[in-house]
């Protein structure tokens, strides 16, 4: 069941931070977000309608992310990366 909640979710890298979406729930024409990761200061912003059941999971996630402040993390296929936390 864990590993289902976990599918429902949809990880997106993109030039200022991580998105967590719902591939379960759509709003305007994309899956619903449902939490944001900012590169700059890893402060985890979980949307207030997030599901309770997927909350822990994005919890989880974010923080294998913010353990790595002060590393590189990639952000895109050509070798752009950030520093997490700076």
């Amino acid at each position: 069941m864990e590993m289902e909640k976990a599918n429902r979710i949809f990880v997106g890298i993109y030039p200022t931070g991580v998105v967590y979406s719902d591939r379960q729930a759509e709003q305007y024409g994309d899956y619903k977000r449902l939490a944001f990761l900012p590169y700059n200061n890893l402060t985890l912003e979980l949307q207030s309608d997030c599901p309770f059941e997927l909350k822990d999971i994005i919890i989880k996630n974010a923080k294998l992310i913010q353990d790595e402040r002060g590393k590189k993390f990639m952000v895109s296929a050509c070798q752009q990366y950030v520093i997490l936390g700076d």
